[in-house]
């Protein structure tokens, strides 16, 4: 199985004209910012949000790794260090890299999801400029063997394209919708730090 996918890869190297190296480039790239963004996007731990406050104000034991544990152990120290509800300007300061880190890496995986089918059309483009300058060939053997490389090349390029781009928007969307969720937690843990649930609970009653 992996000899023959290795050989599937030899085949749309050599057959796949001047932008196939470029593909494989993007793809690889593609997939390792994917990568290093979906480490970025990690919770932590996995209670509810007013768990993870609670235990952060009574200075309990927070996974080390996530984002959503680490704006919990920095609002608890704040709220410890004030003794109550922190500013909702301290909190915006202290939660500042953690929100930045949200968004690592999107733009640059939206710009290889977008370029991939482009280059693609590109190799398409190539592939059948060889194709028709093949039909001006003297000798019909010659034109045949060009026409049906240049075919080749058009499809491959434009199969690669397309099988870059499709898995990549996929995971990209998910990505997405996770940070979406990891962004809401954030704030949610910036209100019960800020004490406005309390706030509003007052008011209610």
């Amino acid at each position: 199985m992996i000899l023959r996918i290795w050989q599937q890869a030899g085949d749309f190297w050599s057959d796949g004209g001047l932008v196939m190296p470029a593909l494989f480039l993007t793809a690889f790239a593609l997939w390792f910012a994917i990568g290093r963004r979906w480490l970025a996007l990690r919770r932590g731990d996995a209670r509810p949000v007013r768990v993870l406050a609670q235990l952060g104000r009574s200075g309990g034991h927070l996974s080390e790794l996530g984002l959503v544990s680490a704006a919990a152990r920095r609002g608890g120290q704040l709220w410890r260090e004030r003794g109550g509800p922190v500013p909702m300007a301290l909190l915006d300061e202290a939660f500042a890299d953690l929100e930045a880190e949200l968004g690592t890496g999107a733009r640059f995986v939206g710009c290889l999801v977008a370029m991939a089918p482009l280059m693609g059309l590109l190799g398409t483009v190539v592939g059948l400029i060889e194709t028709f300058g093949s039909l001006g060939a003297s000798a019909a053997s010659a034109a045949s063997e060009g026409i049906a490389g240049g075919i080749v090349e058009a499809l491959y390029a434009t199969q690669m394209g397309l099988a870059i781009a499709v898995p990549g928007l996929l995971v990209g969307g998910a990505l997405h919708q996770r940070q979406s969720r990891l962004r809401s937690d954030l704030d949610s843990l910036k209100a019960i730090f800020a004490g406005a649930e309390r706030r509003a609970e007052r008011g209610a009653a």
